[in-house]
């Protein structure tokens, strides 16, 4: 499912005893959460609600909103080592969770009890950072990360074999599971590579667009060096939203989203 149909799927969704919506603010960049800013933000963002409940709502709602608030409390803190920059919990009165997003981009805290979820933000997020592909080429080797919401979804790697003469596909980062043969291998698959670029990009065009429409993608980033770039180009079908000119093979795909986002992550 698209991003646009889930967010519209969460629209329809009601409770009348209440639902929990928490946008959290978690990113370590920022100077004031060296010393755990967000943990703050979290308790008293929920102690304002809890009073909020505990002041017009029934013997029912404060009961549940008791229920949910702890359940969100412990999911953050269960997730505290793997956060990024933003985390975002959607929870029904019934224990319910609708959403829980670790985010690469910025939201701004705030705290919602109401009958249905607070989408504001996320479709903000979601009009500033589209589903999209990032696919970096390193000659032989190109890795295709799967980004939402600045969210990785997934990632895979494909990586040009001489023997088979076609383009093996890897699950996530695995660039060094066909480096393992010794550099003459490597050294054969880079001179035949440069021989027959042309040739084999072509080839691996079609599989990174079908990986874009499957994906409901509006289009990709290329990255990489110019000549790379540029010959993959030529071949694809898919929108490119922009090339950059740069090596970031030795960075974390985190780190690449950075590069790519630029200033609106930071």
């Amino acid at each position: 499912m698209g991003l646009l149909e889930e967010l519209k799927n969460y629209s329809q969704q009601q409770d009348e005893t209440g639902i929990l919506t928490i946008y959290l603010n978690t990113d370590f960049g920022d100077g004031s959460q060296h010393s755990g800013e967000w943990k703050i933000r979290l308790k008293n963002g929920l102690k304002k609600l809890k009073e909020y409940v505990d002041t017009s709502g029934t013997d029912d709602e404060k009961k549940a909103f008791k229920k949910v608030a702890d359940q969100a409390d412990q999911h953050i803190y269960d997730q505290q080592m793997n956060l990024k920059k933003s985390y975002v919990f959607i929870a029904s009165a019934d224990g319910n969770v609708l959403m829980e997003k670790i985010l690469q981009v910025p939201v701004e805290t705030s705290f919602h009890w109401e009958k249905k979820p607070e989408l504001g933000q996320l479709e903000e997020l979601q009009s500033n950072y589209p589903a999209a592909g990032i696919v970096m080429v390193q000659k032989s080797d190109v890795h295709f990360i799967d980004t939402a919401l600045g969210e990785i979804r997934e990632e895979k790697h494909f990586s040009w074999e001489v023997e088979s003469e076609d383009w093996k596909q890897y699950e996530g980062n695995s660039a060094t599971e066909r480096i393992s043969s010794g550099s003459t291998q490597v050294d054969e698959v880079q001179q035949r590579f440069e021989e027959n670029r042309q040739r084999w990009y072509k080839n691996l065009a079609p599989v990174l667009d079908k990986e874009v429409k499957n994906r409901n993608q509006q289009g990709i980033y290329l990255v990489g060096n110019k000549e790379s770039i540029r010959d993959l180009e030529k071949h694809l079908g898919a929108k490119v939203i922009d090339s950059i000119s740069k090596n970031l093979t030795s960075k974390s795909s985190y780190e690449v989203l950075n590069k790519i986002y630029g200033e609106k992550v930071r």
